[in-house]
């Protein structure tokens, strides 16, 4: 396929796959949901990890951060669905400039690690430094604060589907136009050679930093859709446990690619899924699957999609070859 057509009919085809999804399981509608964030959640990850080259332990951290944020809107201020995303995101954001001086000048490994203690902090925090707020591990329900949504009320199941399928949708086109402007670019030429980015004048630290935002803000996005989703947050959300999930999801889909996030998320949830209904230790299976997958496909779902595709070409331009010879 052409890739001005796949940069338009992309996000269009993955839209319309969950929405036929949608109606083949409908007793799936919250599984598809969680796919649907998961999704966006994952596709910050890769911000870091296929464009800027850090392996992060502390995204839960930042999800979870977002899901509080939302939820202490709705359970103290307001019932405006749109105000408690915002606020999120905005709350993603001012974390990440007062994170990003340190982190962005570290090495991966230090990185890594500093994330992982972030979100054993984050746990602390939200369980017994600010439980009066959070109410520690009861959590916070909010769903009866929630106000209906015009058009659309997004406070039923069925519709938050549809929501969050937009919100997919508008970030997939905005993914991709990042993925081929000049700060993709230089993220990506910064991963493979910053002492070079450095030499010929770009300014890494910088780069790094508005990745590291960008990714946070998306985690954050993440976390307040997973709290209206559910109505109720606990600091479970934020333990790093957690954080192998969406490093796996990751590398399933593919690094670095633009689609990969949702392949990743379909593939993980849907393996989790699945095993979990046999057995109660799906992790046992789902990892040992994940090492094969990513043994035999190192360029992930996404990855093996596109080597399908160029396969296809080249047979059909050979065909075509033979029936002009003849």
């Amino acid at each position: 396929m052409n890739k001005r057509i796949l940069s338009i009919l992309g996000p269009v085809i993955i839209i319309v796959l969950m929405i036929i999804f949608r109606y083949i399981f409908p007793n799936k509608i919250t599984f598809l949901t969680e796919v649907v964030i998961f999704s966006i959640y994952v596709m910050g990850n890769n911000v870091l990890m296929g464009y800027l080259g850090y392996t992060s332990f502390g995204q839960p951290f930042y999800l979870s951060t977002g899901a509080y944020s939302a939820a202490i809107y709705f359970a103290y201020f307001g019932g405006n669905i749109f105000m408690a995303m915002l606020v999120a995101v905005i709350v993603g954001f001012l974390l990440s400039l007062v994170l990003a001086p340190g982190l962005m000048r570290l090495k991966s490994s230090y990185f890594t690690l500093i994330n992982a203690a972030l979100c054993a902090i984050g746990v602390f925090v939200f369980e017994r430094l600010l439980i009066d707020i959070t109410n520690g591990n009861d959590g916070l329900w909010f769903r009866g604060n929630m106000t209906a949504t015009p058009f659309l009320d997004v406070r039923y199941p069925k519709n938050f589907f549809f929501f969050v399928l937009l919100i997919l949708l508008i970030a997939l086109y905005l993914y991709q136009k990042m993925d081929k402007s000049a700060l993709g670019i230089s993220m990506k030429a910064t991963k493979a050679n910053p002492e070079k980015m450095t030499f010929i004048g770009y300014n890494v630290f910088l780069i790094r930093s508005i990745g590291y935002s960008i990714s946070i803000m998306m985690s954050a996005l993440a976390g307040a859709l997973y709290a209206i989703n559910f109505g109720f947050v606990n600091p479970s959300l934020g333990e790093n446990t957690r954080a192998i999930e969406v490093l796996l999801a990751t590398l399933i889909g593919g690094v670095g690619s633009v689609f990969g996030p949702f392949f990743g998320a379909l593939g993980f949830l849907g393996m989790k899924d699945i095993v979990s209904s046999f057995m109660s230790r799906w992790e046992f299976v789902v990892g040992i699957i994940t090492i094969v997958v990513l043994f035999k496909f190192n360029r992930g779902i996404w990855g093996l999609i596109q080597d399908g595709a160029g396969l296809l070409q080249s047979r059909k331009k050979r065909e075509k070859t033979v029936k002009v010879e003849e």
